[in-house]
């Protein structure tokens, strides 16, 4: 196990629910460091990590979904604490920890959707971590979703939580709704079994229409200063994208979303 692993944050939530724009504006901390289009290559790796970045610069921030679900079953992407092995936590540790060395940086951030079914896995390996979870408008959720299916010759997409094989059979845009409904509750449930101060959730809505506020909030949390510059600059741009769904939906599409999601909706405060 590194020493130097303090605190990593992990920002979680199903995907299309503004876990990228959370995770690319954080990452512009000067604290956090962060797996990249390159240090994912050969993450385990050190010594072959600094041999690409000889000949390669690209260090954008990635959520690098294959480290992450290295140990995962075959029937889908979720894991829980007994599935830890010592060659588990040993990986991931040494992930974080290169990371952490190239970037020189105190602190390290992740941004996964499919970590939000592998929470309590990644809390027995790092027990100080600190989860971030950004949820967003259901409704918008599955009208983004489908937006990426329809990218991918319809197929499924992206986060696959127990139970998904039951959604390839169900239309398109039910399935899309099912998928955000399935990965918010999982995640909500394994919430349970966290330490209170190690989980944190934030609306997507709060965080478009106030983001220098919600990365205070956030950083107090995670014990991270931002300065009034910083947040300016970090937060130039980023707007709520929800109207998607209200204008581009039909009445029985609409229909069709509250039938499947209203109970979680309502539980959420949406409706």
């Amino acid at each position: 196990m590194s020493a130097d692993v303090h605190k990593p944050i992990f920002i979680i939530g199903s995907p299309r629910s503004g876990t990228g724009i959370l995770y690319r504006t954080m990452a512009s901390h000067p604290d956090l460091a962060w797996i990249s289009n390159i240090t994912k290559k050969v993450p385990g790796s050190l010594l072959a990590t600094r041999t690409i970045m000889l000949f390669r610069d690209d260090h954008r921030p990635t959520e690098a979904n294959k480290v992450w679900s290295k140990y995962a079953h075959n029937q889908d992407e979720s894991l829980g604490k007994q599935d830890v092995t010592p060659a588990a936590r040993r990986y991931l540790h040494r992930v974080v920890h290169n990371n952490l060395k190239i970037f020189n940086k105190p602190r390290f951030l992740s941004k996964c959707p499919g970590n939000s079914v592998r929470m309590e896995f990644l809390h027995a390996i790092f027990p100080d971590a600190i989860f971030i979870h950004i949820i967003r408008d259901g409704r918008a959720v599955a009208y983004s979703i489908m937006g990426s299916r329809q990218k991918h010759s319809d197929q499924y997409w992206s986060t696959k939580p127990p139970g998904w094989r039951d959604l390839l059979h169900r239309p398109m845009l039910e399935a899309c709704a099912l998928q955000w409904k399935m990965i918010v509750q999982h995640t909500l449930n394994s919430a349970r079994n966290l330490p209170r101060d190690q989980y944190l959730e934030v609306k997507y809505e709060d965080f478009v229409e106030r983001p220098a506020e919600t990365l205070k909030f956030v950083g107090k949390k995670c014990g991270l200063d931002w300065s009034e510059d910083l947040l300016t600059h970090s937060t130039i741009g980023i707007q709520n994208r929800n109207f998607k769904w209200q204008e581009n939906l039909s009445p029985a599409e609409k229909a069709t979303l509250a039938t499947h999601l209203e109970e979680l909706l309502v539980r959420l405060g949406y409706c």
